[in-house]
């Protein structure tokens, strides 16, 4: 039990006299005051210890001393302690560790061992008689853990400071660890005593919430059957009513709702005109659910959606009528709209089909009787006859056009406008519906405004967004601003590559300071009939019509969602065109010189005719029907074209897409784009992609050969 209790204590002794570690070591390590050993045995009048003395003897604490000559030496015997986890309790240093001049190197050491362990005790040692010990006290801290001895010093002196020190170190040691234990367990408990008062406050929190929830439902209840969404009443197994709301007073003509109270709600069905009488509907069930009714009342119609309930007595019989009116009306006027737009639209499609096939006939009969009329005598019967089969073709192409401007898809909807003077105006209409607390701020940043555009389309693009704007910033306020600029290749929102370099656009900016739009609802903004507004306050086609429209001018719709500090739609309308055609006089002799010509449709009578009238003027003709053999009859020979046709509209690639390809094969190849939908394409547009012209369907000669010579004119 006595060895249980044996402490022992690891001691740096550090000295450069080989003698005084000797020293160190004997009189902490082996020197003692109980008899020796051979003393006990041999002794006659040797007194043997006591058990208590014993115990007292082995519970005495035991040093263990490290030696080092140097201070490097001291600096590694420290190192190796701290790493093994077994450190010193006391440091025995010399001051100076020389026997040369004044040199204080144990000044030195004694602060590198206080920087690795601030808890250990220092012996500082000198055999000289004038030391500096305000300059110990001030350089190896604290004080309280420094002591100085002078040399020579007696041996039970150092053995008794050794002692005091190693208990001292030892008892500060548990201390620490015995105030780690207690802030431990304060810690803890304070953890669990915080646990439970979070507890108490969440069920004191829940308890609240309770009570919320039930006055709430409460008002949610009366709130439900006073508002005005719907008509809401009861009546008696008599049909007397005995509570309703304000729609439902309306519904029958009360000026407030306590004036229905008593009147008969099945005979007030039938003043209404409400088709089939209520007691007929409900004899077959007790229960109505979402039946539509029509009340009729002289010229007005008004569409009900009604649902009614009947409340059971003991014996089965109705002892209360619950119901309730909801006017869908509205609902059914857009209805309607709706289906009438969908019939335009598919109208439309089909028109637009039809011109573009009915174009393609109309070419092959103006092609070929411009070939027939070429070489009819002049002033001759056939002359005659060709020429009327091409002013009635020339009238049927005008009459596509119409059918084209009715589709959606003809140039006569758009003409050049310039934006500032619709954005100026559009904004004094808008100002009036705009909240007193939203700031309106318009920046006109370009003078190159000029657009291919519909007017009346473009000022809904601009109620539209300046509409959505304002309505997100009428609780909290802000501003509202609308930018016209110039796109720039820098800017951080820009129109994709395909629809040409940023500088072709005009950028039109619609942004407020609001609260943003939620990621989520950001995703579906442009989806038709989604609305995040009340009922009565949209119909979720603004937005979706916009990005219809800006996607019909060839433009590009994008937004630029911050939530929590507002939204930014940007709108990229192509400019129009200010890079004009070159035109180029061409004599009736012209004769062009030898060349090869390859001819992409995908009709092979327009394919027919083209070859016809380009070999006509001298030309060399490939023709095919489909842009991927043609695509492959251009690789296998590239260098032998002077010149490419292509329509437009084709199966698997279109003209543009089918330009692309060529391009990359041969940079300098001149392209006529042919297309039979609008005029009102970008020549800048085409530029950018490589397209030396385009013409309209259906192709007529004076038209191929004016293209042929602006493209030919400069080789």
């Amino acid at each position: 039990m006595a060895a249980d209790r044996t402490k022992s204590f690891r001691v740096l002794a550090v000295d450069h006299d080989e003698s005084m570690l000797t020293l160190y070591r004997d009189i902490l390590c082996f020197e003692g005051e109980e008899p020796s050993a051979l003393e006990a045995l041999f002794g006659e009048d040797a007194r043997l210890p006591s058990r208590e003395e014993i115990d007292e003897d082995a519970a005495r604490p035991v040093f263990e001393v490290v030696q080092a000559s140097g201070a490097d030496g001291g600096i590694d015997a420290m190192e190796s302690a701290m790493s093994d986890g077994e450190p010193f309790a006391i440091a025995l240093v010399d001051i100076h560790l020389s026997d040369l001049g004044e040199a204080l190197l144990g000044i030195d050491l004694a602060e590198a061992l206080r920087e690795r362990d601030p808890h250990m005790e220092i012996v500082l040692l000198s055999a000289r008689h004038k030391v500096p010990l305000k300059e110990f006290n001030k350089r190896v801290q604290p004080p309280e853990k420094l002591l100085y001895i002078q040399k020579p010093f007696r041996s039970p002196e150092l053995k008794q400071i050794a002692l005091s020190l190693g208990s001292k170190w030892d008892a500060e040691n548990r201390l620490r660890d015995l105030n780690e234990t207690l802030a431990s367990k304060v810690e803890a408990r304070t953890s669990e005593l915080n646990a439970v008062n979070r507890r108490l406050r969440l069920d004191i929190a829940k308890r609240a919430a309770v009570l919320r929830e039930l006055q709430a439902s409460e008002q949610r209840y009366r709130l439900l059957f006073e508002k005005n969404i719907s008509g809401n009443f009861a009546t008696d197994r008599e049909g007397r009513i005995l509570d309703c709301n304000t729609a439902f007073a309306e519904m029958f003509d009360f000026a407030l709702p306590e004036d229905a109270l008593g009147a008969n709600i099945f005979d007030l069905w039938d003043r209404a005109g409400g088709g089939e009488p209520l007691r007929e509907l409900l004899s077959s069930c007790a229960r109505v659910s979402s039946q539509e009714v029509v009340f009729s009342r002289g010229p007005i119609k008004r569409h009900l959606m009604v649902s009614c309930d009947t409340v059971a007595d003991g014996e089965g019989g109705r002892e209360e009528l619950r119901g309730y009116l909801f006017d869908i009306s509205e609902a059914k006027r857009l209805e309607d709209q709706l289906r009438q737009s969908q019939k335009m639209e598919a109208l439309g499609t089909l028109a637009g089909g039809i011109a573009h096939d009915f174009n393609n006939i109309l070419g092959v009969i103006l092609g070929y009787a411009e070939i027939i009329e070429s070489g009819a005598e002049p002033d001759s019967g056939l002359s005659r006859r060709v020429g009327e089969i091409s002013r009635a073709g020339r009238r049927a192409r005008d009459l596509v056009t119409q059918i084209l401007n009715f589709s959606r898809q003809g140039p006569q909807e758009r003409h050049a406008m310039t934006l500032t003077p619709l954005i100026k105006e559009a904004l004094k209409l808008l100002r009036s519906s705009v909240p007193t607390n939203v700031a309106i701020n318009t920046r006109i940043e370009t003078e190159r405004d000029q657009v291919m555009a519909d007017p009346t389309q473009m000022h809904q693009i601009l109620l539209n967004l300046c509409g959505n704007a304002a309505h997100a910033m009428k609780d909290s306020g802000g501003t509202m601003t609308i930018t016209l600029a110039d796109t720039l290749p820098e800017d951080t929102v820009l129109p994709p590559e395909a629809l040409g370099r940023p500088e072709h656009f005009v950028r039109l900016t619609v942004s407020d300071n609001g609260p943003g739009i939620d990621p989520e609802v950001a995703e579906r903004v442009f989806d038709p009939f989604f609305t995040t507004k009340k009922q009565g306050e949209g119909t979720g086609m603004g937005l979706a019509m916009v990005h219809g429209i800006v996607k019909r001018h060839d433009g590009y719709l994008e937004l630029e969602n911050n939530p929590g500090q507002g939204a930014t739609f940007h709108v990229f309308l192509p400019r129009s065109s200010e890079v004009t055609r070159p035109e180029a006089d061409i004599p009736a002799d012209l004769v062009f010189r030898e060349g090869r010509i390859l001819f992409v449709d995908d009709e092979k009578p327009l394919t027919d005719i083209g070859r016809e009238m380009l070999e006509s003027i001298g030309f060399e003709v490939v023709t095919r029907t489909s842009s991927i053999e043609a695509l492959e009859a251009f690789k296998f020979k590239a260098d032998d074209f002077d010149l490419v046709i292509t329509d437009q509209s084709m199966p698997n690639m279109t003209g543009m897409e089918f330009a692309r390809e060529i391009l990359k094969i041969r940079p300098d190849i001149p392209i006529i784009l042919c297309t039979g939908f609008s005029d009102a394409v970008s020549y800048e547009r085409l530029r950018d992609i490589g397209i030396g012209d385009f013409i309209m369907k259906p192709i007529l000669k004076h038209d191929l050969m004016a293209s042929i010579s602006r493209l030919l004119a400069g080789k």
